[in-house]
């Protein structure tokens, strides 16, 4: 078979919206919506707003007070997760750098919420997160049977 050039290949003849449930587009849809709702979780501010405020400090006090943050952890991992469903094994990085960027939005989206401190030390629990969302990710992947495997 003839290999052609990228400006010479045949358009797909079916139309936009059966292109857009092909299953690499469905794949990011979950990473997406979950990174979506939780920024919306950390901007909601039941109380009012404050003056913008956000803590730079990373000292090894400030990491270690931060690290004691569980539903980062979780949500990084199962961040982590979804994304590499999304983008696959091979863009694994690129999930991880999604989900320490979505961790960064839910810092920024905290800024002006009374209750909440945003800092640049709570990226330490979501780094965590990413590493135990990577471990889960290798132990599903070791468990698979290869024509099963679902992580592309």
């Amino acid at each position: 078979m003839k290999k052609t050039p990228n400006n010479e290949r045949q358009r797909d003849a079916r139309p936009y919206w059966r292109q857009a449930l092909d299953l690499d587009a469905m794949r990011r849809i979950p990473f997406w919506m979950l990174a979506f709702l939780t920024t919306l979780v950390a901007y909601r501010a039941p109380y009012g707003r404050r003056p913008a405020e956000f803590d730079f400090d990373i000292s090894w006090a400030s990491i270690e007070w931060s690290l004691y943050k569980p539903l980062h952890i979780i949500m990084c991992a199962a961040l982590m997760v979804l994304g590499v469903l999304a983008y696959k094994w091979k863009r694994w990085w690129l999930a991880a750098l999604l989900t320490m960027l979505v961790g960064l939005s839910w810092e920024i989206a905290q800024m002006t919420v009374p209750g909440h401190n945003p800092r640049l030390a709570d990226l330490a629990p979501d780094f965590l997160g990413v590493v135990l969302g990577w471990f889960i990710v290798e132990g599903i992947r070791h468990a698979m049977k290869p024509e099963d495997y679902i992580f592309g």
